[in-house]
C-alpha cells in the first residue's frame, strides 16, 4: 500500500510537471470558443489531461508516454522554426538589399531626368545659333562679291596712269642718276678732304701721345721696382706663418688619438652590460610564458568543468523529449500528405504561365533585332555622310587659306607697284604689274571654288539632318518595343518566381514527409542514447574537478618565478644610464677634438695659400718690370714716325680743296634740269593716289570680309558637329530614363515579393511558437 501510494503521488506531480505548464501557457496566449476537438488530435496528451480531470492521477505508463512525445513534437518544432528563423533572416537581408538598389535605380531616374532637360536645352541652343551663324555666312559672301566687283574697276582705271607716270619717273630718274653720280663725286672729295684733316690731327695727336708715353713708362719703372722690395719682405713673413701652422696640426692630431681609444673602452663596457640585461629579459620572457601556459590550463580546465554541466543539463532534457517527438512526427506526416496534393496543382497552373509569358518575349526580341538592324544600317549613313562633311569642311579651310595667301599677294603687288609710283623709279613695274593680274585671276578662282564648296556643304548637311530623322523616328519604335519587352521580362521574374516557388514546396513537402518517415525508427533508439548519455557525462564531471587543484599550484608556482625574474633584470638595467652617458661623454670629446683639428689645418691651408700668393707676386713683379723696359725703344720710334706723318697730310688737303669747286659749278646746272621733270611727275601721282588709296581701302576691306567668312565658316561647322553629338546624346539618355523606369517598376515587384515572403514565413514561426509553449501538444 505505500509503495503504491507513494507511485500515485509521483505521477500526480509528473502530470502536473508536464501538462499544467502548457494549460496555463494556452489560456494566456489563446482563448478560444469551446468546441470538440478535431479527430487528428487525438492523443496521449489528452489521454492525460481527460484522465487527469476525471481520475485525479494520470497513469505512470502514460504519463511517460506523454513526456517522450511531447520532448520529440518540441525539438522537431524548434529545428523546423530553426529552418524558418534562417530563412527569415535571408529573406530579410534580401528585402534590404533589394531596397537598397531601387534606392539606388531611382536616384538615377533622378539624375536622368536632369541630364534629358539640360540635352534638350543643349540641343535648342546649337539649333538656334546653328540658324544665325548660317545667315552671317550667307551675308559675308554677297558682301566679298560686290567688294571684288569694285575692286576690278578701279584697277582698270588705275593701270594707264600708272603707264604715264611710270615714264615720267624713268625720265626724272635718269636726271637724278646723273646728279647722283657728281654727288657722289663731290661726296667722295669732301670725305676725302676730311678725312685728311682727321688724319692731320690724329697725327699731330700722335705725336703729342708719343712723347708722353715715353715720359710715363720711365716713371711706371721707377715704381715697380719699389714694390718688388716690399713683396719680398712679405714672402719671408708668410713662409715663418707656414712652419708655425704646421706644428699645431702634429699637437692636435695626437691628442685626437687619445680621445678615441678612451672612446672606445667605454662603448665596450656599455655594450656587455647591454648583453646582460638582454639575456636576462629572454629568461624573464620564457618563465612569462610558463607562466601564461598554466593559466591556460587551469582556465580550460574550468571550461571543461563548466561545459560538462551544460551538457548534462541538455542530455537530461533530451531524454525527457525523445519520446513526445516520436508521436509528433507520426501526425505530421499525415497532414503533410494532404498538403502535397494542394501543391502540386499550384505548381502545374505557374509552370503553364512561365510559357506563356516567354513565348510574348521571343515575338517582341524579334522585332526589336530588325529595328536594331535597320538603326546600324542608317548610321553607317550618316557616317558616310559626316565623312565627307568633314573632307569637305578640309577642302574649304584649304581653299580659304589659299584666298587668303593670294589676297596678301594681290595687296603686297600692289603696295610694291604704288612705292614705284611714289619714288619715281618705273624699272620692273610692268612686271608686277602682270603678276599682281595673274595673282587676281587665280584669286577670283578660288573664290568661285569657295562657292561650290559652300553649296557642296550645305547640300551634306541637309542630307545628313534627314538620316538623323530617320534614325531618331527608329529608335522610338525601338524603345517602345524594348519597353514592351521589358515589361514581360519583369512578369517573367514574378511567375518564375511562383513557378520555383511552387516546385520547391512540392519538393519541400515530399521531403519532409520522407524526413519524417524516416525519422520514426530512430527516435525510440534516442530515448535509450540520451539516458546512457547522462550516466556517463556525470562520470566524467567528477574526473575533471579531482584534476583541478593541481594545475592551481602549477600555475601560482610559475606566477612567483617570473616575480623573481623581473627583479633580477631591473637591477642589471639600473646601471645602464651611466654607461651610457661614459659613451655619450666620450664620444663629444672625440668630436669636439676633431674640430679643433680641422681648425688647424685650416689655418695651416691659409698660410700656405698667403705664402704662395706672396711668392707668384715677387714673381709677377720682376716680369712687369723687364717688359716695362723693353717697351721703351718702340715708345721713341713711333714718336719720330708721328712727326714725319703730319707734314706729309698737309700737302694733300690743299690738292683736294681745288677738285671740290669743279664740282660745285656743274651739280648748279643739273639741278635746274632736274626741278622741271619732278613738276611733271608731282602732277602724275596727284592723279594716281587717289585711286590707289581707295584701291588699298578695297583690298583691306576684301580681306576683312574674307577673314569675317572663314571664320563664321569654322563657327558653322562646329555648330553641326556639337548639334549632331548633343541630339545623339538627347537620344541616349531618353532612352536609358525609359529602360531606368522600366527597371524600377521590376525592383518595387521583387520587394514586394520578398516582403510578402517574410511575412508568411514570419506566421509560420509565431504557430510555431505557440505549440512549443503548449508543450508540444497541437493549441
Amino acid at each position: 500500500m505505500t509503495t503504491a501510494a507513494s507511485k500515485s503521488v509521483f505521477a500526480r506531480r509528473l502530470a502536473a510537471a508536464v501538462i499544467l505548464p502548457g494549460l496555463l501557457t494556452s489560456s494566456l496566449v489563446l482563448v478560444q470558443p469551446a468546441m470538440a476537438a478535431p479527430g487528428g488530435v487525438t492523443g496521449i496528451c489528452n489521454g492525460v489531461v481527460n484522465q487527469l480531470a476525471h481520475r485525479g492521477t494520470v497513469q505512470e505508463n502514460l504519463m511517460k508516454a506523454a513526456v517522450k512525445k511531447n520532448a520529440a513534437a518540441i525539438a522537431a518544432l524548434q529545428a523546423e522554426r530553426a529552418t524558418m528563423q534562417s530563412s527569415a533572416d535571408s529573406l530579410t537581408s534580401q528585402v534590404a538589399a533589394a531596397q537598397k538598389e531601387l534606392d539606388g535605380l531611382a536616384s538615377q531616374e533622378q539624375q536622368l531626368a536632369d541630364d534629358v532637360t539640360a540635352a534638350q536645352g543643349e540641343v535648342d541652343r546649337l539649333t538656334s545659333e546653328q540658324k544665325a551663324a548660317a545667315g552671317a555666312v550667307t551675308s559675308a559672301q554677297a558682301d566679298l562679291a560686290a567688294l571684288l566687283g569694285h575692286q576690278a574697276t578701279v584697277h582698270s582705271e588705275l593701270a594707264p596712269l600708272q603707264d604715264e607716270l611710270a615714264a615720267a619717273q624713268d625720265e626724272s630718274s635718269g636726271l637724278k642718276s646723273k646728279l647722283a653720280d657728281l654727288e657722289t663725286q663731290q661726296a667722295a672729295n669732301t670725305k676725302s678732304l676730311e678725312a685728311a684733316r682727321t688724319e692731320l690731327g690724329a697725327a699731330q695727336q700722335a705725336a703729342s701721345n708719343a712723347a708722353s708715353a715715353v715720359a710715363a713708362k720711365n716713371a711706371e719703372i721707377q715704381q715697380a721696382q719699389a714694390d718688388l722690395a716690399i713683396l719680398n719682405t712679405k714672402a719671408a713673413q708668410a713662409a715663418a706663418d707656414v712652419e708655425a701652422a704646421q706644428q699645431a696640426v702634429t699637437d692636435a692630431e695626437t691628442q685626437l688619438k687619445v680621445l678615441e681609444a678612451a672612446g672606445a673602452n667605454a662603448a665596450a663596457e656599455l655594450q656587455a652590460q647591454q648583453d646582460k640585461v638582454a639575456t636576462a629579459n629572454q629568461t624573464l620572457a620564457n618563465l612569462q610564458a610558463v607562466a601564461a601556459a598554466a593559466d591556460v590550463v587551469v582556465t580550460s580546465k574550468k571550461d571543461q568543468i563548466k561545459a560538462a554541466q551544460a551538457e548534462l543539463t541538455a542530455l537530461q532534457s533530451t531524454a525527457s523529449a525523445a519520446k513526445a517527438a516520436l508521436d509528433a512526427t507520426n501526425a505530421q506526416i499525415s497532414t503533410a500528405q494532404g498538403e502535397l496534393t494542394t501543391l502540386q496543382d499550384s505548381a502545374a497552373l505557374a509552370a503553364t504561365a512561365v510559357s506563356d509569358n516567354n513565348a510574348k518575349i521571343a515575338a517582341v526580341n524579334a522585332d526589336i533585332t530588325a529595328l536594331q538592324g535597320q538603326i546600324k544600317s542608317l548610321n553607317d549613313q550618316i557616317s558616310a555622310q559626316q565623312a565627307q562633311l568633314t573632307t569637305a569642311q578640309d577642302d574649304l579651310a584649304a581653299l580659304t587659306a589659299q584666298m587668303n595667301t593670294l589676297t596678301a599677294q594681290v595687296a603686297s603687288l600692289d603696295s610694291q607697284i604704288a612705292a614705284i609710283n611714289n619714288n619715281g623709279n618705273g624699272q620692273g613695274k610692268k612686271e608686277l604689274i602682270a603678276k599682281r593680274d595673274a595673282a587676281q585671276a587665280q584669286l577670283n578662282t578660288v573664290n568661285g571654288q569657295i562657292t561650290n564648296k559652300n553649296a557642296q556643304i550645305s547640300g551634306l548637311q541637309g542630307d545628313l539632318a534627314a538620316l538623323q530623322t530617320q534614325v531618331n523616328s527608329l529608335n522610338s519604335q525601338l524603345q517602345t518595343k524594348q519597353a514592351e519587352s521589358s515589361t514581360l521580362q519583369q512578369k517573367a521574374a514574378p511567375l518564375q518566381t511562383s513557378l520555383d516557388a511552387a516546385n520547391l514546396a512540392v519538393s519541400t513537402k515530399q521531403g519532409d514527409i520522407a524526413t519524417l518517415k524516416a525519422q520514426v525508427p530512430a527516435l525510440q533508439t534516442a530515448l535509450n542514447q540520451a539516458n546512457g548519455a547522462v550516466t556517463t557525462k556525470q562520470a566524467e564531471l567528477a574526473a575533471l574537478k579531482g584534476q583541478l587543484p593541481a594545475l592551481e599550484r602549477t600555475a601560482t608556482a610559475a606566477a612567483d618565478a617570473v616575480t623573481a625574474q623581473q627583479q633580477v633584470v631591473a637591477d642589471l638595467e639600473r646601471s645602464l644610464p651611466t654607461l651610457t652617458a661614459n659613451v655619450v661623454q666620450a664620444q663629444q670629446d672625440i668630436a669636439d677634438q676633431r674640430a679643433v683639428l680641422e681648425g688647424k689645418k685650416a689655418a695651416l691651408a691659409q698660410a700656405q695659400d698667403a705664402l704662395a700668393a706672396a711668392n707668384k707676386a715677387v714673381g709677377d713683379k720682376q716680369l712687369e718690370i723687364s717688359a716695362l723696359q723693353d717697351q721703351l725703344p718702340a715708345l721713341q720710334s713711333t714718336l719720330d714716325a708721328a712727326n714725319a706723318a703730319v707734314a706729309t697730310k698737309t700737302g694733300e688737303i690743299d690738292s683736294l680743296n681745288r677738285i671740290g669747286d669743279t664740282l660745285v659749278a656743274q651739280i648748279t646746272a643739273l639741278n635746274a634740269q632736274i626741278s622741271t621733270a619732278e613738276a611733271n611727275v608731282l602732277d602724275l601721282q596727284a592723279q594716281v593716289a587717289p585711286l590707289l588709296q581707295q584701291l588699298n581701302q578695297l583690298n583691306g576691306e576684301i580681306s576683312a570680309t574674307q577673314a569675317k567668312l572663314a571664320t563664321l565658316q569654322s563657327q558653322l561647322n562646329g555648330l553641326d558637329s556639337e548639334l549632331t553629338a548633343a541630339q545623339l546624346k538627347l537620344a541616349g539618355l531618353q532612352a536609358q530614363k525609359k529602360q531606368n523606369g522600366a527597371d524600377i517598376k521590376a525592383q518595387k515587384d521583387v520587394v514586394a515579393s520578398l516582403q510578402a515572403q517574410l511575412g508568411a514565413v514570419q506566421l509560420q514561426i509565431a504557430g510555431i511558437d505557440v505549440t512549443i509553449a503548449l508543450g508540444g501538444c497541437a493549441a
